[in-house]
């Protein structure tokens, strides 16, 4: 029956996995999930354009979603690791302990946020006009749902990745786009423009009770005080990890406190580049948790996590670098296929694409920062990785205040995108000076490679029509990776990891899946 094909393939999707499989479902759910965010991002661009009203929602989800956001990533790098390293008793007892802890900040967060939502916005966007202001203060109450939902979502997730169900939120997760596109659809027919900012909590929230309902063995509350010692050091690190987590987010609030005195559109336009860029980045989530909980297993047993390292690093490069420069070549062309419809006009096309080309180039130091950061995080140097946040922040504020005038939105982003190498090289000079050494000389063949296909590209792109391009810079990329991998320039890379394996293990599995469904 239909019903016992659907609940055989949950049972399967949210069970324990070993990392190879779970990176593969989860990418494979993960590019299930673009399709409908790209739908979701194309809707959102078709109702609303690059307008006013769209400046004031970015700047009102970041502002909302700022301490939120902050906690979030605290619960992965400050509680996780503390959870993976105790035993089962102290763990579930850390985790019911800041839940509750949690549940109680938000009630009170909020409550603020509703009784002052205009100075607050005021904070994030000074050199608004009042026009945006009014707009960003009346949407405070409609992202709230949002901001929450983000929170116990990292919650939950940080309990599956624990659990080593590292599926778990990624297929949960992976369903949030499809779910989001008819509540768009329907609350822009009931309360039109006010549907922005209130359709993603109204998704989310339901997201959360399905999470909720999935991980119920998650605990809610402590059964016994824990030990004082891992009280110490939880709070220590916790109180690092925010303030490390606040210099990550205080990146994307400069650039639109910045961006906020350009013309209308530019914040918009910044945001949706961010979004596109979001996508490539989307697909490592689970890479991500894997990692981090497998480095900090290796130092909970003290063994040797350089090696871990570089392959992930060196793998990350390898299939990043070359999709960072297509989508810095083709960012026209893709946003024009992608967004370019409806309200989202020629000038709004004019506005992001330069954005996304410049975003684009930041993509394979950005994750590598991610890495790193989790590399010094599982070793403890929390730290360091706060004083380095704050020096990127400065230094991103600085060549912010020194790019606006006289280049505007890709001004902004390249400053973010200098700040983005120059935190990573120096946090890997720091922590593994011989790891970068040994990545750059093994991955000059590759960058060899594609600097002999992008300069051509670049010219060949300049007369020839959208689809042509697109079809053509998807060609050169897989023709890229099949050389590589042809060549031996993989040969860092574990052969079961290479795109070839990959490919055939996933067209595999989908093909057993459906023979046992039939």
């Amino acid at each position: 029956m239909l019903t016992t094909k659907i609940k055989n393939l949950f049972s399967f999707l949210l069970g324990k996995h070993n990392a190879r499989n779970a990176t593969i479902i989860t990418t494979g759910l993960s590019l299930f999930s673009r399709v409908f965010g790209y739908a979701r991002t194309l809707l959102i661009a078709y109702l609303f354009g690059a307008t006013a009203f769209v400046d004031a929602y970015y700047v009102a989800l970041g502002a909302v979603s700022f301490i939120p956001g902050i906690l979030s990533s605290t619960i992965e790098t400050a509680i996780l690791p503390n959870m993976i390293q105790s035993n089962e008793d102290d763990a579930r007892n850390l985790f019911g302990l800041i839940f509750r802890a949690l549940a109680i900040f938000t009630v009170l967060l909020a409550a603020i946020l509703l009784t002052f939502p205009e100075p607050y916005i005021r904070v994030f966007a000074r050199t608004f006009d009042s026009t945006r202001i009014a707009y960003a203060s009346g949407m405070v109450k409609w992202l709230l749902p949002l901001a929450i939902s983000t929170l116990a979502i990292a919650l939950f997730s940080a309990w599956a990745n624990y659990k080593n169900c590292f599926a778990v939120p990624n297929t949960i997760m992976a369903f949030a786009n499809i779910l989001l596109i008819p509540i768009l659809l329907i609350l822009y027919t009931l309360i039109g423009d006010t549907a922005l900012p209130a359709f993603q909590g109204l998704g989310f929230a339901l997201l959360v009770l399905v999470m909720w309902y999935t991980l119920r063995d998650a605990p809610l509350q402590p059964k016994k005080p824990l030990p004082p010692e891992l009280i110490r050091k939880v709070s220590g690190e916790v109180l690092l990890r925010i303030l490390a987590s606040g210099a990550t987010f205080l990146y994307v609030l400069i650039d639109r406190y910045f961006a906020s005195s350009l013309p209308t559109g530019n914040v918009a336009a910044i945001s949706y580049a961010n979004l596109l860029f979001a996508q490539p980045t989307g697909l490592t989530a689970a890479a991500f948790s894997i990692f981090f909980v497998r480095a900090n297993e290796r130092i909970a047993l003290s063994e040797d996590s350089k090696e871990l390292l570089f392959t992930t690093l060196f793998m990350a490069a390898s299939y990043f670098l070359p999709m960072a420069i297509l989508l810095s070549i083709l960012s026209r062309p893709i946003i024009v296929i992608l967004l370019g419809h409806g309200a989202f006009d020629t000038q709004a096309v004019a506005l992001t694409y330069p954005c996304l080309a410049i975003l684009a180039l930041g993509l394979p130091v950005f994750i590598w920062n991610i890495f790193i950061n989790k590399h010094a995080i599982a070793m403890g140097r929390l730290k360091i990785i706060a004083i380095w946040g704050y020096i990127g922040v400065c230094g991103n504020l600085f060549l912010d205040w020194l790019f606006v005038k006289p280049y505007g939105a890709p001004g902004l982003c390249a400053a973010t995108i200098i700040m983005w190498h120059v935190s990573t090289i120096c946090l890997m000079l720091f922590f593994c000076k011989e790891t970068l050494w040994h990545l750059l000389k093994s991955l000059l063949p590759q960058i060899l490679v594609i600097t002999l296909w992008a300069i051509p590209l670049c010219y060949a792109l300049q007369n020839m029509n959208i689809l042509l391009s697109l079809a053509m810079g998807a060609g050169i990329g897989v023709v890229h990776f099949l050389l590589c991998e042809i060549t031996g320039l993989f040969r860092f890379i574990p052969s079961k990891w290479r795109p070839v394996a990959i490919t055939l293990l996933l067209i595999n599995k989908l093909c057993t899946r459906n023979r046992a469904y039939k």
